[in-house]
Formats: structure tokens, sequence, C-alpha cells
């Protein structure tokens, strides 16, 4: 499997395993619908958001001389997710993408326009949040000192 793959195959896991904390995807649908944001596509936005700051990671550990990418990705901590997908600048999670399927594609496209079209702002710092706010509930589900993501349960209760 090639690593985008690995990276969006992830981003799905972590969404599903987060959807099994009692009332996450409650919350996290009123507030998409707070926002006006279509909860079921907001959702495929948050999974591509996750799946670019997942990636981004295993760009900057392969130019650090780690080009395991399914090591990598199974050792990142969650915090590190949180992090990437709120701290670094949006634009450079688009580095290094390999071409994509048409649907990845169209996801990332959108998230394309959220980052460079300033009226975007606040919609991406919402997905932005709502990826944070859904890390810290996995990672405190999880629980233990630095969950990563080897420690997302595979097939959620």
């Amino acid at each position: 499997m090639d690593t985008w793959k690995m990276c969006i195959a992830l981003s799905r896991r972590i969404v599903t395993a987060a959807d099994q904390i009692p009332e996450e995807l409650t919350l996290r649908h009123r507030r998409f619908k707070n926002w006006s944001m279509n909860p079921k596509s907001a959702d495929a936005l948050l999974e591509t958001l996750l799946a670019l700051s997942i990636h981004s990671l295993v760009v900057d550990a392969a130019a650090h001389g780690n080009p395991d990418a399914a090591a990598v990705i199974q050792q990142t901590p969650l915090a590190d997710i949180a992090r990437a997908a709120t701290v670094r600048p949006h634009h450079e999670l688009l580095a290094g993408l390999p071409p994509l399927t048409e649907p990845d594609q169209l996801r990332v496209n959108a998230l394309k326009v959220l980052i460079y079209d300033d009226a975007s702002a606040l919609p991406l710092g919402r997905l932005s949040q709502t990826a944070r706010i859904t890390m810290q509930q996995l990672a405190a589900a999880i629980g233990g000192e630095d969950p990563v993501c080897s420690d997302i349960p595979t097939d959620p209760q």
C-alpha cells in the first residue's frame, strides 16, 4: 500500500474510532451544523485534513532519514497529528503529495480552496480545531502517556 493510501486509511480509522466515544459524533455534527457546514461533507474534509497532516509527518520523517512510512505512521503520536493539523502552516500540508485518485484529489482541491482563499479562513480554522478536538478526545479515550497511531483500535467496539 502506498503512503497516501496508508494516511487516508488511518484518518478514516481515527474518525471511526472517535465516533465510538459517547456523544463525539453527535457533538461534532452539531458543531458542523451550527457552522452551516454539511456534516457529511465536513467529515470528508476532516478525514482529508487528518490524512494530509499524517502525510506531512511521514514526508518530514523521510527527509530526516526514516523512509519506512508504515513504521513512521504506526509510531506517530496522536498529539503530533493534532499539532500538524492546527499549528503547521496549512500550505505545507500539501507538500510532497503523490498523484491522487479522483475522489481524494477532489477533497484535497476543496481544502486547497479553503487554504488559499482568505475568505475561507474561518471554515478552515474550524476544521483544524475539530481535528484537534477529535485527536484529543481519541487520545483521552485510549489513555496512556502519549498514545500513538498503533494504539488506535482497528475494530471499534
